[in-house]
């Protein structure tokens, strides 16, 4: 999960584009950055170089969205399905609800960003020859001159072997292959990002302390990120191990507190939400799940006619239910998608069960606990 919120911007091929609210720090610095360099190397006005560093900065972000975009459509060719793709403080990320089912999956999504970054980088770089040779001048040479460049640094930055950037999905897709053991590439290319974090933070460290560079404060940063995300990752890939083969009617609660559709709105907060203290409830009749109710559903009706009107005639549909022959590992990842704690289990219509995220989470401790 990303701090601080994020807000929707657009929706491409499906796929909603969000911006986190981190993502305005990146912006700043980067402009600040390009405006500084377009005044010095170039000699541009001030206000001059403001604008050239606002244009080459959003085309650049402009540039990491394809980035971000190229994986996602590999994603759904080979029928991964993508929540989303987020800018954030760090750059962008594509959310799959779901890993790749193979290492050639993994391999062409992961080969798709920095491919597209480095098509970017030499378009940018043509443009920017053309406008040389045309002699249009250096208010048109120079955004092409970094967007060729930036772009460039970012496929080579992004190919380095350290999971999880695009160069680590490689690494492990390649081990994957020949080893057909996903769980042991997991972990190699998790080390490998961890190293790479750590070289990139003594880099930060040696920037700073010996040469005064504040720019090595950024890289500290970057390598305490890469290292949170690989040990993230590989911890995500234990967690599937530990579910494999669990059905979620092994570890469901059979016994779910349900209400009758009859009962009034009254009855529902006296003797069931004041009682139990739970935000919301099945509805079902004679096993057959009807759907839920929650207080807000109920706060939307007048005060005055909670004593008339039913459960029934409030009840919504629940789209968060899964069947007993599902996985552990499915009912997870459904839930982190939907922003849910939990599922109902429901066979045929009927409610059998419901699963929590903390049930699921108590099974991968305990069985992680056994095997060390």
């Amino acid at each position: 999960m990303l701090p601080f919120g994020s807000f929707r911007i657009a929706k491409i091929f499906g796929i909603p584009i969000e911006i986190n609210y981190t993502w305005f720090i990146i912006f700043a610095l980067v402009l600040f950055n390009l405006t500084f360099i377009f005044r010095a190397q170039y000699q541009f006005s001030l206000a001059l170089s403001l604008a050239e560093g606002i244009f080459t900065a959003v085309i650049f972000f402009s540039s990491l969205i394809l980035h971000e975009l190229s994986h996602s459509y590999v994603a759904k060719m080979n029928k991964i399905p993508i929540k989303k793709i987020t800018l954030f403080i760090f750059g962008g990320v594509a959310q799959m609800t779901e890993e790749p089912k193979n290492a050639v999956s993994e391999f062409t999504m992961a080969v798709a960003g920095p491919a597209t970054s480095m098509v970017l980088s030499f378009l940018f770089g043509a443009v920017w020859i053309g406008a040389r040779i045309l002699n249009l001048g250096e208010v048109v040479e120079a955004p092409f001159f970094w967007l060729f460049q930036i772009n460039f640094a970012l496929a080579v930055f992004n190919s380095a072997p350290g999971f999880p950037l695009d160069g680590g999905r490689i690494l492990r897709a390649a081990i994957w292959y020949f080893t057909g053991d996903l769980a042991r590439s997991t972990r190699i290319a998790s080390r490998s990002g961890q190293g790479l974090a750590y070289l990139l933070i003594f880099l930060g460290f040696y920037l700073v302390i010996s040469q005064g560079n504040p720019g090595g404060f950024w890289l500290i940063l970057i390598g305490l990120f890469l290292n949170q995300a690989a040990q993230a990752s590989y911890q995500q890939m234990v967690f599937q191990k530990s579910l494999s083969g669990v059905k979620i009617s092994d570890i469901m609660t059979r016994e779910v507190l349900t209400v009758e559709p009859n009962l009034t709105l009254g009855q529902l907060v006296d003797d069931y939400f004041l009682k139990y203290k739970f935000g919301r409830f099945p509805v079902a009749k004679e096993g057959a799940l009807l759907g839920v109710i929650t207080l807000h559903d109920i706060k939307e009706v007048p005060r005055d006619k909670w004593e008339t009107v039913t459960a029934g005639e409030v009840v919504k549909p629940d789209k968060n239910i899964i069947g007993p022959e599902g996985e552990a590992v499915e009912a997870l990842m459904k839930m982190a998608r939907e922003d849910v704690g939990h599922l109902l289990v429901v066979k045929d219509g009927s409610l059998v069960g419901l699963v929590t995220r903390s049930d699921i989470i108590r099974l991968i401790k305990v069985k992680s606990e056994l095997e060390t």
